[in-house]
């Protein structure tokens, strides 16, 4: 009798790191298969300051749980990365490698090698992948009776929501939507002060330091974006304790001053900027009705030079000739600051297609 207890204990410590895992994939697999499908619920996330988050994304509630286990943080990135390549089905994927977990886990407790349950799991991988291939077809065109049916599953069977998926399709056109690397799931904005709709445009997610401007629209806006500051050349402290340092200064703030006549003459109406924006130069931009925008995020930079075609530059560009700088200008046909949803909105680009 103590034998076989002794043997028992022993196989319950020699599965005991396994068990935990699973349990620890069990644990984010749960927190997130409640939001599966058409008609799963949505999860409300509360943070430490009191913060709501009501979503059903897969990703962004396991991005918002504080998870220190390894295990847990595995399932994390297959999360991260079913995001990164396709974009959506995060949930799903998560829910299927925690189901091949905990099947995986029992056959081994069971006395099976491991070797032979990755085997197995690997066939059944590779004969799920041939049965779905086989059974799948391409979308032909926008008109597709299966993608308006794609649409109302993405949509929660809400027919608003799948008229806005499609409306949205068809402003960004196939072209668009069968590049590489393009997701059409990145345009989705969720604002709580925003009503339904599809913006054939991009809104840049900033409030322009110079507010108090006018609020009325501007047309046929030519864009500067810097991956730089909008201010002069930096002189070093040492420097301007001398005589000529101090004179170097001078010369840099004389050359800026200049530049930004420069953005003037070639109808500059908005500047982007990753950096900080110089006092001169915002009362300059303020005064001739120039909005500017500092500290843009990289993807919202990457967004308006596609969209309008513009080349960002470093501010050392903006000493070159005016033919030279103008040919790294971007174009649109609007650009206006929208108070409620406190974001830019820029359309009608003379670069890459955009929806929102």
């Amino acid at each position: 009798m103590s034998v076989n207890k002794t043997i028992h204990s022993e196989g319950e410590e020699r599965y005991s790191t396994l068990v935990n895992n699973a349990a620890a994939v069990r644990a984010i697999c749960s927190a997130v298969e409640g939001t599966l499908g058409p008609k799963g619920l949505d999860t409300m996330l509360v943070g430490g300051q009191g913060e709501v988050i009501i979503t059903n994304d897969g990703v962004t509630i396991l991005e918002k749980m504080d998870v220190t286990h390894p295990a847990a943080r595995l399932m994390i990135q297959v999360a991260r990365s079913q995001q990164r390549q396709i974009g959506d089905g995060t949930t799903t994927a998560t829910v299927l490698a925690g189901a091949l977990v905990q099947e995986g886990v029992a056959q081994v407790t069971r006395g099976v090698p491991v070797a032979k349950v990755v085997s197995g799991m690997l066939q059944g991988i590779e004969l799920a992948v041939t049965s779905l291939q086989g059974r799948s077809r391409a979308i032909e065109s926008l008109s597709d009776n299966a993608l308006k049916r794609i649409a109302i599953t993405a949509g929660r069977e809400q027919a608003d929501i799948a008229r806005l998926i499609i409306q949205a399709a068809e402003a960004v056109g196939e072209v668009k939507l069968r590049e590489d690397g393009y997701r059409f799931a990145d345009s989705v904005l969720a604002h709580e002060e925003a009503s339904s709709e599809v913006w054939t445009g991009i809104l840049l997610n900033q409030k322009p330091m110079n507010l108090h401007l006018d609020e009325e629209a501007r047309r046929d806006v030519r864009i500067l974006v810097l991956h730089d500051a909008l201010e002069p050349e930096a002189v070093s402290e040492e420097s301007l304790v001398t005589e000529a340092g101090f004179q170097r200064y001078m010369q840099l703030r004389e050359q800026f001053r200049s530049s930004l006549g420069l953005l003037q003459e070639l109808g500059v109406g908005l500047i982007a900027s990753d950096r900080g924006v110089d006092p001169e130069a915002e009362q300059f931009c303020s005064d001739h009705g120039i909005l500017v925008l500092q500290r843009l995020s990289r993807r919202d930079l990457q967004l308006l030079s596609e969209h309008t075609g513009a080349r960002p530059v470093r501010r050392t560009a903006l000493r070159k000739s005016a033919p030279e700088l103008g040919a790294a200008l971007g174009s649109a046909g609007y650009a206006a600051y929208d108070e409620r949803l406190e974001r830019v909105r820029v359309a009608g680009g003379h670069g890459d297609q955009h929806v929102t």
